[in-house]
Order: C-alpha cells, then sequence, then structure tokens
C-alpha cells in the first residue's frame, strides 16, 4: 500500500514538472517570435517575465493584493472579542461550564419541538383556513417507549363532523396498527392518540419514522406527516449513584447498561434544586465495555461558588452517545430511565478552593492577544523594489 502511493506521488510529480516545462518553453518561443516580428534585424532579447504583469491592474485586483486583515480595527476588535469570550471560557473545566443564559439549556416543552402547524384554505380567497397542527411528544424515540400524538383543529365549523385517525410508518412500509385518537374536549378542537412500540414489529420500527394523519372536517380530508426517530439504544443510564467531594470537584456517578462496547460521550445540566435554576452544564466522555459500567460527571467548585449554590441540586437534560467509528455512519444514541435526578449538596468549606488553571488554554488566550494587537509594522511584508526604482537608485549611487 505505501509503495503504491509512492509511486502515485511520484507520478503526479513528473507530470507537474513537465507542464511546466512545457509552459515555460512555449512562453520562451512566444516571446523571441514577438521580438523577432516586431524589430527585423535586430537581434531578439528574450524575456521570460510573462506580458501579463505589465499590464495596468484593476482598481479591484489592487484592493484584493493591498488588503491586510491585520491592519482592520474592526478585525481585530473581532479578535479581542473572541479572546474575551475565551478567557472567560478557559477559567473553568470544559467539563463544568457556568450557565450563563438560562434559555440555552432550555429543555423543549412536551410537543413543542416537533410541531407541524399548517393552513388548508378552502379556495384562495379563504382568509381563515382550517389550521391542523400535529406534533408528537418528543423527537427521539426508543425501543419499549411510548409515542404520544397530538392533532389541534382550529377554524373549523362547528356544525360539522370532525375526527383524526392515524398510522405509523417508516423505511420497510406501515405499521398494521392504526392509532386510536380520542377528543380531549368537547368543542373537539384536540384529539390524542397514544403507541406503545413494544407492540410494533421489529422490521417494521426503522430509524426515520413518519406519523401519517388524517383530519376529517366534514366532507374534507386534511393531511399531514409528524416525523420522528426511533433507536435501539446503545446503552441506558438507569441510575445516579451518591454524590461525593473529590478535591475541587463534586464528583456525580451515572450508571450505564452498555449494549455496545465503544467511546461515549455524557452530558448533563445541573440545577438548584429550590429555585429550579440551571447552574453548570456537565459533560464528560470515555470508553465504555459492553455491561455495566460507570461514567463521572465532575462539577468544579469555582462553577458553584460563582453560582452561590451548595444545593441539595437536580441533574436533567441528560443526554448519551457512542460515538460513530470507523466503518460507521452515524453516533448511537443512548436513552435515560428517568428523566432527572437527585443530586445531594455539600458546603463550600468541603471542597479544595484551589483555582482551575489550563496552560494550553493560555497559551491559546496570549496568541488571540497577540493577533489582535498586532502593529500595522509588523505585519507589512517588506516592499519588492520596481525596476524603475532599482534604475533610480543606482543611478543615484553613480552621481
Amino acid at each position: 500500500m505505501r509503495r503504491r502511493t509512492v509511486v502515485i506521488v511520484l507520478s503526479v510529480l513528473v507530470c507537474i514538472l513537465g507542464l511546466s516545462w512545457w509552459l515555460f518553453n512555449n512562453q520562451a518561443e512566444r516571446n523571441i517570435g514577438e521580438s523577432v516580428n516586431a524589430e527585423p534585424g535586430v537581434e531578439p532579447v528574450v524575456t521570460l517575465a510573462s506580458t501579463a504583469t505589465n499590464e495596468p491592474k484593476s482598481k479591484k485586483e489592487d484592493d484584493v493584493e493591498e488588503f491586510n486583515p491585520y491592519e482592520s480595527e474592526v478585525f481585530k476588535g473581532q479578535l479581542q472579542q473572541i479572546a474575551d469570550l475565551y478567557e472567560e471560557t478557559s477559567k473553568y473545566p470544559i467539563g463544568s461550564q457556568p450557565v450563563f443564559n438560562p434559555d440555552a439549556v432550555k429543555e423543549p416543552e412536551p410537543f413543542e419541538f416537533t410541531e407541524v402547524d399548517l393552513p388548508f384554505p378552502e379556495s384562495d380567497g379563504d382568509e381563515n383556513p382550517i389550521r391542523l397542527a400535529a406534533a408528537t411528544d418528543t423527537y427521539q424515540y426508543f425501543q419499549g417507549d411510548l409515542i404520544q400524538t397530538r392533532v389541534q383543529i382550529s377554524g373549523a365549523p362547528t356544525d360539522t363532523f370532525i375526527g383524526v385517525t392515524g398510522t405509523l410508518s417508516g423505511a420497510n412500509g406501515d405499521i398494521p396498527l392504526p392509532l386510536n385518537f380520542q377528543a380531549t374536549n368537547s368543542s373537539l378542537t384536540e384529539f390524542t392518540a397514544n403507541f406503545d412500540t413494544n407492540l410494533a414489529p421489529n422490521h417494521l420500527m426503522t430509524t426515520e419514522m413518519l406519523v401519517k394523519l388524517t383530519a376529517k372536517v366534514g366532507d374534507r380530508d386534511l393531511f399531514t406527516t409528524v416525523s420522528f426517530r426511533y433507536d435501539i439504544p446503545s446503552a441506558q443510564i438507569i441510575g445516579v449513584m451518591p454524590a461525593r467531594v473529590e478535591g475541587a470537584n463534586m464528583v456525580i456517578p451515572l450508571q450505564v447498561n452498555v449494549g455496545q462496547s465503544g467511546y461515549y460521550f455524557l452530558r448533563g445540566v445541573l440545577e438548584d434544586k429550590l429555585t429550579r435554576r440551571p447552574l453548570i452544564e456537565l459533560q464528560n466522555e470515555g470508553p465504555l465495555l459492553a455491561g455495566n459500567g460507570l461514567l463521572n460527571l465532575n462539577a468544579h467548585i469555582s462553577a458553584l461558588t460563582l453560582q452561590q449554590s451548595e444545593g441539595p441540586y437536580i441533574l436533567r437534560s441528560v443526554r448519551l452517545h457512542r460515538g460513530a467509528e470507523q466503518g460507521e455512519t452515524f453516533d448511537s444514541p443512548g436513552s435515560t430511565y428517568k428523566k432527572e435526578y437527585q443530586i445531594q449538596g455539600f458546603p463550600f468549606s468541603s471542597y479544595d478552593n484551589e483555582e482551575f488553571v489550563d496552560e494550553l488554554s493560555q497559551e491559546r488566550l496570549a496568541f488571540l492577544r497577540q493577533m489582535g494587537a498586532i502593529d500595522e509594522e509588523q505585519v507589512n511584508e517588506p516592499q519588492v523594489a520596481t525596476t524603475e526604482q532599482s534604475s533610480r537608485t543606482e543611478e543615484d549611487d553613480n552621481n
């Protein structure tokens, strides 16, 4: 394999050298011919430089060549902003980052993420069409989960029949078990149905799935679909063991039932139990073998003291997935037994009060600061003297 690669590289180099030699000789012959035709009887002077270099450059070309981003105050200001953000992040371990914007870690409400809302006008000039809003309670489902589907109808006449039917469908066809929708109110504006994935034939439950829905409003049939993902989990978080303090960290061990060995990525959000305020984004990664395993999340004291919370806590929004290995296209998601877990707290005095310092992050920060503060004299390339300037310099020296 290595010998074949060397042969290919050498062949490419030979082709490049051959093409360069041909272009060089072709240009030389063209320049000689132009010199002979222009001045008969005069000994030709071979000019190997391309005549294109003597043509006046357009203003656009000059702007492109002369633009130096390091001379731009805007560019340097942006680098300083990036450095400021990076400096704030580097104060804490990457696996224990304080939450400054609660909306960034907000968990979607049921039916919020997957909702499809469509109008169904009866004619082109219909200003108040019937609307159909359909959704599943979440996007990612696993084997054994209950799929909840909701359909909301608005703008329908009050004196007409309204009903909803639906089926699940995947890449291998429809599942021969209809969804039984029931009205949740007397005005018939909302219908819900549940489907137990344990009842579906396994070969029909594929990764990409659809809920195909039909709402019958009078003599009209209104169609819509909702997409969701279905997987057999690569691993499942089955519980959280008691937290403990180790040095400057609160260690939260999570017990994992691993179905597929591999390299796993774990993340979650630590909240204050009393205020439900998100405090820290936690993450960790590491290899897990098939069977029972442990993967820890570590909350650093610097992030806890910044948020001024000694607990107790809630661990929520726990996500686990197995990274795709060689020959695999996608990551494999894992599931969690519960949506949130209670975590005990500890007094700040229980921790080692040490400041977190990452030397590599400090080097990167210094580089960003330097890039944003470069003087123009340091970044200007040396000017190459033109032929005219060189000749003037020679004349001055002779004089």
